[in-house]
């Protein structure tokens, strides 16, 4: 019998023995018991007995519960170099240190480096501990050739980044993700496809091409804080240019500094200490936005994953965009489509949503986005471009009336991030072809006169920014 099973059984005899005793211990015991068999297990079947036994139990219990899991006990501090992360049944090699603590309630933020090519977690780590007062966590992983790029390597990132907050008394809300040259097109990519699990992203001396930018729409509750020699003889310094007008211009929270040092090696390409104060006070302000008003979001197929409380589940025809790396050198490949989703909150229990592109998605719910006690209500409408124009669908109410919260989405929500502070009560999905009638050409022609009002409501999302500064492509290189 293997130790997970072991642990199992023990778990479910704990859960069972606790209910003999009486009164409000025997109540609390079996709920813990049940939330930790739940998270240990990977059974489908007995997942679904915890839920059918936990049906009748308050949310608010299981969130103490599962808020109870993020206690950690004081971690070693210092510098740790050789530790390694198995993933997909591969050793990577990475770096950590960990700060003293002042006590077991202290959170702590986490900084992730990623290098650049021909770099080492290792050899990054001492730097950035020093640059940072030694007052932070710092977290470099090492990947072959610093293709960060790949999705295993932004797997494996994402991977270690959970292990690490589960293991030591990290802030989920003040996880940053920094890189340099190759690492800073990685954090580019794993910032723009998960922004909401970074507090600051912090790109040096790298960018991205524009058939990538698309996807800067991603980052309008993420901070970014960009730095790039002027000299810079390996990334053009137009590609950084360009990104900094369209994050402005969309009015998202964006740092440039752009300097004009010359390195005896490499030009402009590398990270002047000079630079190095600001951006550590800059570190020091930020912290990740919980619940914001407004989500948006643009998605190909192998990125789906939910951005705070939406979520794109299918669209039309999407474009599986993924660049070759060591581990994946020749990845599969298709043209297709981009999609756009933004979801505001407008008001209690009023959302609105408008996309392009979509066919299905979910919205997610919790005490702080809703009240459940009164109907909700949710509309949807389609925008289409035809000849460079913007043109609006109708705007139909795709659902209305009362979310019901469901255990179910809470412990899988927190099973899948792990995170205490992105927890959800309830799920809303959206199938467009059931709630929203196609406009006509003739329907489309009939709502022309009305669509420079609506036009110009969109702009002040930033929907007409994201139109003008990006030009689509579906090309999968970089």
């Amino acid at each position: 019998m293997n130790i997970l099973k072991i642990l199992l059984i023990a778990l479910f005899a704990v859960s069972c023995s606790a209910v003999q005793e009486s009164g409000t211990v025997r109540e609390t015991l079996d709920i813990k018991s049940e939330v930790d068999l739940f998270l240990a297990t990977q059974d489908p079947e007995m997942e679904n007995q915890v839920l059918k036994r936990l049906q009748q139990v308050q949310h608010e219990t299981v969130k103490a519960i599962l808020r109870t899991q993020a206690k950690k006990t004081p971690s070693p501090a210092g510098l740790h170099k050789n530790l390694q992360i198995t993933h997909n049944g591969k050793n990577y090699p990475y770096a950590l240190f960990i700060p003293e603590s002042s006590g077991p309630e202290e959170k702590i933020p986490l900084v992730v480096v990623l290098h650049g090519m021909g770099g080492s977690g290792a050899n990054t780590l001492p730097a950035w501990v020093e640059r940072l007062d030694k007052k932070v966590a710092v977290l470099c992983p090492s990947y072959p050739m610093g293709a960060w790029w790949a999705r295993p390597a932004e797997e494996m990132v994402l991977s270690l980044i959970d292990q690490t907050r589960e293991k030591y008394n990290i802030d989920s809300d003040r996880v940053f993700l920094a890189g340099l040259s190759n690492g800073a097109i990685g954090a580019y990519m794993i910032g723009m496809f998960y922004p909401d699990r970074f507090a600051g992203l912090i790109p040096i001396a790298g960018s991205i091409t524009p058939r990538y930018m698309h996807f800067l729409v991603n980052l309008s509750n993420t901070p970014i804080y960009m730095i790039q020699g002027a000299h810079d003889p390996i990334f053009p310094i137009q590609l950084s240019r360009r990104i900094h007008k369209i994050l402005s211009d969309m009015k998202y929270p964006v740092r440039y500094r752009e300097h004009g040092e010359k390195g005896l090696a490499h030009g402009g390409h590398f990270l002047p200490e000079s630079e190095v104060p600001a951006m550590v006070e800059w570190i020091g302000k930020q912290k990740r936005t919980l619940n914001p008003d407004v989500v948006r979001m643009t998605r190909e197929g192998n990125h789906l994953g939910a951005i705070h409380w939406a979520q794109l589940i299918e669209g039309q025809n999407l474009a599986l965009l993924e660049l070759p790396g060591p581990e994946s050198p020749n990845p599969v490949k298709r043209d297709g489509k981009i999609a756009t989703l933004f979801a505001t909150r407008k008001g209690p229990n009023q959302f609105e949503v408008m996309g392009q592109h979509i066919i299905k998605y979910d919205l997610y719910f919790n005490n702080e986005t809703v009240d459940f006690d009164k109907p909700v209500t949710i509309t949807t409408q389609k925008i289409q471009v035809h000849g460079g124009t913007m043109i609006p669908g109708e705007k139909k109410i795709s659902y209305k009336k009362n979310v019901v919260k469901d255990l179910a989405v809470l412990l899988y929500g927190y099973k899948n991030f792990r995170d205490p502070n992105r927890l959800y009560d309830a799920r809303v999905s959206i199938l467009l072809e059931s709630t929203l009638v196609h406009s006509s050409p003739e329907r489309q022609r009939a709502m022309a006169g009305s669509a420079n009002k609506r036009l110009s409501r969109l702009s002040e999302t930033g929907y007409g920014d994201i139109k003008k500064n990006i030009t689509p492509s579906h090309a999968s290189g970089l």
